[in-house]
């Protein structure tokens, strides 16, 4: 799979769903905790596409878990996701999904993004930046910047995604302020 060209699809389908969210693959990340993260998936991948599940320990995790998410891939065609963990940090976001089908927890409108997203990821089989507003009410205000990495099940089939996730309150609420921050998106990526 070309990750860039897939990247640059649902990056074209954000700007006309105005999903305000987009797939940044340069993994060009504005705190030093997601490149962490990266090092320790790389380093249980040990030359593999990916690390399995099993082989990322909650000890690997320490630094982040309070703001991990991981849901994993229960069908496919089409895809469907199920929750498996929700830190603590992220609770007071999502609630307690831990368990629950995505279709169950993620506004119907934005289920499609969440699942490209997802489907992005394990089919791409790399680590992906995603930038957004979080569009769960009361909590619109809120900017998202997300790692999102694969993982296989342990018969080596992507089916995993973790993701480390950040919220930040938005500066400005104006769509001026969401066309500069696409502005700033290399042109391949969109």
């Amino acid at each position: 799979m070309n990750v860039i060209a897939a990247a640059r699809a649902l990056n074209q389908k954000a700007v006309q769903r105005n999903w305000y969210h987009y797939c940044d693959p340069t993994l060009a990340f504005s705190d030093a905790s997601y490149h962490k993260l990266l090092s320790v998936w790389r380093d249980k991948a040990a030359g593999r596409a990916m690390p399995s599940r099993s082989q990322i320990s909650a000890r690997d995790l320490k630094d982040f878990l309070r703001n991990i998410l991981l849901f994993e891939r229960v069908a496919k065609d089409p895809s469907r996701y199920q929750w498996r963990l929700i830190g603590t940090g992220m609770t007071d976001l999502t609630g307690h999904v831990t368990g629950k089908m995505l279709e169950d927890t993620v506004p119907e409108e934005h289920l499609p993004r969440w699942i490209e997203c997802g489907d992005l990821v394990l089919e791409g089989g790399q680590p992906l930046r995603f930038l957004g507003r979080v569009h769960i009410s009361g909590r619109e205000y809120l900017d998202a910047e997300n790692l999102f990495i694969p993982l296989a099940n342990d018969n080596d089939e992507p089916s995993f995604v973790m993701g480390l996730c950040r919220y930040t309150p938005r500066t400005s609420d104006s769509m001026e302020s969401w066309e500069n921050e696409l502005a700033s998106i290399p042109g391949a990526l969109l």
